[in-house]
């Protein structure tokens, strides 16, 4: 549990600022219970207090427990500890769990990485764009000496993957073909503007014009 006074100070002092932690388990809120989360409190504190009263009251129950670590991409937390323990996960600055946290040069660079090392010379292969992006950022975490997670799946960070492969796949476009493609799992259609799950889709990889 977080004592009042200095604990409460250094959560609120912390290197990742407690209005990113509330923007953070706001997504997360939505993502698990399709609902908004209103934090109320004119200070800091006040806020904090409000966020960790409503986290508290979430935790009473396994199946929301379970909803909002999985929201938040976090398997280090064992179910046993409390909402004050998640809190602390959350706010820890040093540790990456969104998409937004990560560079355009760290995302791209993974991305064409990727695709050259899954590619061959040997003709054009198709990868379930799931596998692709776990891909992805398991090559952003060791490159680049990160620790993290960020799960592939229909969450608030397939959005921005999304729009990076695109800009890259842009990239690799030339008169007579391109290096990478995105299409829908079936091969058939067109593909939504905004697609929700990555598992329905796949990439289409051509070294040639990589």
């Amino acid at each position: 549990m977080f004592d009042k006074g200095n604990n409460y100070n250094q959560m609120i002092g912390a290197s990742k600022a407690l209005g990113r932690v509330i923007t953070d388990i706001k997504a997360a809120w939505f993502e698990a219970f399709g609902v908004e989360l209103t934090v109320a409190g004119s200070s800091p504190s006040a806020r904090f207090n409000n966020l960790l009263e409503q986290l508290r009251a979430k935790w009473t129950e396994k199946r929301d427990r379970d909803l909002l670590i999985e929201a938040l991409d976090i398997d280090d937390l064992n179910l046993s500890k409390s909402a004050d323990d998640l809190l602390k996960i959350v706010s820890d600055g040093n540790v990456i769990r969104n998409v937004d946290d990560l560079t355009a040069n760290q995302i791209l660079s993974a991305i064409e990485a990727v695709a050259w090392e899954k590619s061959t010379e040997e003709g054009v292969i198709e990868i379930e764009l799931s596998a692709f992006l776990r891909a992805v950022l398991k090559r952003i975490f060791q490159d680049n000496k990160l620790k993290g997670r960020i799960n592939v799946g229909p969450n608030r960070h397939f959005s921005r993957l999304f729009q990076w492969l695109n800009e890259y796949a842009a990239r690799t476009e030339w008169e007579d073909g391109s290096g990478l493609k995105i299409r829908n799992l079936s091969g058939r259609g067109r593909i939504a503007r905004q697609p929700r799950d990555p598992k329905s889709l796949k990439v289409v990889i051509d070294r040639s014009y990589l």
